[in-house]
């Protein structure tokens, strides 16, 4: 054995999570066993169709070989829908510690509190505008989205390399994402962001004034992966063992530091290597030099929301450090790289909604769209079981009603699937022995009603009252 071997041995062997051990039974060893069909049956010629003949020559080719055909239907079906943005990515796999439960203050969120963890995660680093087969060192933002397998479920951060965003309300997403886009007349520019309709678009929304500046910075070129900061860009909550609720904004420190290239090596690089951001990430995993990002959060109590002269919901604006100090609370490593690039990179699938007890949304109206819109985009690309993919499926025990659907992959035993049933079976869980909780309150609403006629709301049977509207 090389020293080399030797030393990716060595480095493979530290690496085992919960997740990697949960991986290991959909590897597949292609060094054990000959070739068969999808249903199992040998195969012993896999380069000539069965076709009629005379003995002498060769006539047209039979729809009775199953195993030609089967091999063609199987290619003709690789591709699924890309990622309408994002669709340029590359991952790894890796761990997450807290380095004490000083944060037990804010959360009581395990994988925010206990340093006796070691919580798995899966990195998706990608670029947003251009295609799967685009460059990799555009000027662009860059998406840096992480999934916690924690033991009481998924936790994903679906974020980015620049901590705000173009838009305040989600309502406006396709419009940005159609103007940033490649144009629909010609399909150009691929992966670039500044063009004519891009500048369009933002010159008309002055909202999108402080995204422009970050995009048009050194930040929109950066160096490597491993050399970016990482935001949550929405505003979440957190709620501690005594009920008392916080926001909360989640950052990724890298060790490296922050480090971009020049315009001009960018352009360079991109017609010389335009995989290099993903090889750089591969290469320095292999080696041992791995990746490590130091994890903090940016916090505000709830009685302080009013207490600035900004909207601490709007995504197009950053909490001031000096305001709002960052907290460092723990360390993420990526020491593994993938097996195989479409069962992981490409088929993970990240949800803003999906969060863990001790962390909540508020009310920051990005968010609630993102909420909806990723869990429906998953769907549409990968099925409605789409969690139940090795990669993203849980570490922890699933159990529920769901049911069905195509590519559908657990068998439930039993003679019901609804709630409540005779059996008592899947009951709810109390918050005491570990179900979801989030912050209860009293709804506060405004109506604004036409003048020309009265609108009647049982309000005191909903429990909401009526307050004045966000300013």
């Amino acid at each position: 054995m090389s020293v080399t071997d030797a030393l990716k041995q060595k480095v493979t062997s530290v690496t085992e999570t919960a997740k990697i051990a949960d991986l290991q039974r959909d590897l597949i060893d292609q060094s054990k066993g000959g070739l068969t069909t999808d249903h199992g049956v040998k195969v012993s010629d896999h380069d000539n169709w069965l076709k009629v003949t005379d003995g002498t020559h060769a006539g047209p080719s039979l729809l009775e070989d199953q195993i030609a055909r089967e091999k063609i239907h199987r290619f003709d079906h690789e591709r699924i829908p890309e990622r309408v943005v994002h669709a340029r990515g590359a991952g790894a796999h890796g761990y997450f510690k807290v380095y004490d439960d000083k944060a037990s203050k804010y959360t009581y969120a395990p994988v925010l509190t206990d340093p006796s963890r070691t919580t798995p995660t899966f990195v998706r680093f990608s670029t947003v505008q251009g295609s799967r087969g685009s460059a990799d060192t555009v000027r662009d933002v860059r998406g840096f989205a992480v999934k916690f397998y924690t033991d009481e479920g998924n936790w994903d951060i679906v974020g980015n390399d620049i901590p705000v965003f173009f838009i305040q309300d989600a309502i406006k997403f396709p419009d940005i994402i159609h103007a940033v886009k490649p144009e629909p007349h010609n399909e150009v520019p691929q992966g670039q962001s500044a063009h004519n309709n891009f500048w369009d678009f933002v010159g008309l929304q002055p909202e999108a004034s402080h995204m422009v500046m970050w995009v048009m910075s050194d930040r929109g070129i950066p160096r490597s992966f491993r050399m970016m900061q990482g935001f949550g860009v929405n505003t979440y909550t957190l709620v501690n063992g005594k009920g008392e609720r916080f926001f909360v904004k989640f950052h990724w420190l890298p060790e490296l530091g922050v480090h971009s290239l020049m315009w001009d090596e960018a352009l360079k690089i991109c017609g010389q290597d335009p995989d290099f951001h993903r090889k750089d990430l591969e290469e320095a995993i292999q080696s041992g030099a791995y990746p490590k990002w130091q994890f903090a959060i940016q916090v505000i109590p709830e009685t302080r929301e009013h207490d600035f002269d900004f909207d601490i919901l709007d995504a197009t604006k950053v909490w001031p450090e000096e305001l709002v100090p960052l907290e460092a609370i723990g360390e993420m490593v990526l020491d593994r790289v993938v097996d195989e690039f479409f069962p992981e990179v490409e088929q993970v699938a990240f949800c803003t909604s999906h969060v863990v007890p001790g962390i909540g949304f508020s009310d920051d109206p990005l968010l609630q769209g993102r909420n909806f819109s990723y869990f429906d985009t998953q769907i549409t690309r990968l099925g409605v079981n789409w969690e139940e993919l090795p990669i993203n499926r849980p570490v922890c025990p699933v159990l529920n009603h769901q049911r069905d659907g195509a590519m559908r992959h657990k068998i439930h035993m039993g003679t019901v699937n609804y709630t409540p049933n005779r059996k008592q079976e899947i009951p709810p869980v109390p918050h005491s022995e570990g179900g979801y909780y989030e912050y209860v309150s009293t709804c506060l609403f405004t109506i604004v009603a036409d003048p020309a006629y009265e609108l009647q709301l049982p309000r005191e049977s909903l429990g909401y009252e009526a307050a004045p509207a966000r300013g």
